[in-house]
């Protein structure tokens, strides 16, 4: 079958893309990926819009607390980004998984799930029926979501794969997101972002929003800044 795509398409040589050799699979492939990298460097190259973009909360729980690698940065940096939300009036979507078994979100970011919609699931990705419904009828101005939370390699990963396969664009803060092993929380950091993510850090994406330090809010959030813990990115702490 190939011989004969093959053939047909020689057929047609005004349409051979150069470096495709006469091929239409590898023609096709090399396509799909010059599309793929423009959409992404579209996307990263766009600056964040607080009139159009949510907060993606996911299963950040009492019992993963001693398990979860820099589990104080991604508490820290959760509840900065959910603070700067809430000042922002963002739409915030909070879930819990298997809440029973595992507890309820940390008592640190408390008073921002008082303000968010929060959902108990068990399936991985955050995406469930009544969370997709919720962005559809509370937030469907929102064409961009940024996520915090954990796992990075499971729930987050499948959350950002679904919301991007919808065409929504993502942003996954780094220093708000982790797993149990540095291997797979990296690992899940790289492929995000070769699926179209941005990968960026809670105190970059948070002065994007405010986009002027005359915003009444930027003081504020800016103070989080110094309290933060280290995250692991980057290397050992200095402090170390």
């Amino acid at each position: 079958m190939i011989r004969v795509l093959r053939r047909s398409f020689l057929g047609r040589t005004s349409s051979i893309r150069p470096g495709c050799q006469g091929d239409p699979l590898r023609c096709t492939r090399a396509s799909r990926i010059s599309e793929s990298l423009r959409e992404h460097a579209t996307m990263a190259a766009r600056l964040l819009d607080s009139s159009k973009t949510g907060v993606l909360c996911c299963d950040i729980q009492e019992r993963f607390r001693k398990a979860i690698l820099h589990m104080d940065s991604v508490i820290h940096c959760s509840g900065w980004m959910m603070k700067a939300a809430a000042e922002l009036k963002m739409p915030i979507i909070v879930t819990e998984q298997y809440p029973k078994g595992l507890g309820e979100t940390v008592g640190e970011l408390q008073d921002y799930v008082k303000m968010s919609y929060k959902f108990e699931k068990t399936q991985f990705s955050m995406l469930t029926e009544e969370v997709k419904d919720c962005m559809e009828k509370k937030c469907s101005g929102c064409d961009t979501w940024i996520i915090v939370g954990i796992e990075s390699h499971v729930c987050v990963q499948q959350t950002a794969l679904g919301l991007l396969k919808e065409g929504k664009a993502v942003y996954v803060l780094a220093d708000a997101v982790s797993s149990q092993t540095r291997g797979d929380r990296q690992i899940a950091l790289d492929r995000m972002r070769q699926a179209g993510a941005v990968v960026t850090t809670t105190e970059s994406c948070i002065f994007e929003l405010l986009g002027d330090f005359k915003h009444p809010s930027a003081k504020g959030l800016s103070q989080k800044a110094s309290a933060r813990p280290h995250s692991g990115l980057g290397g050992p702490s200095p402090t170390l």
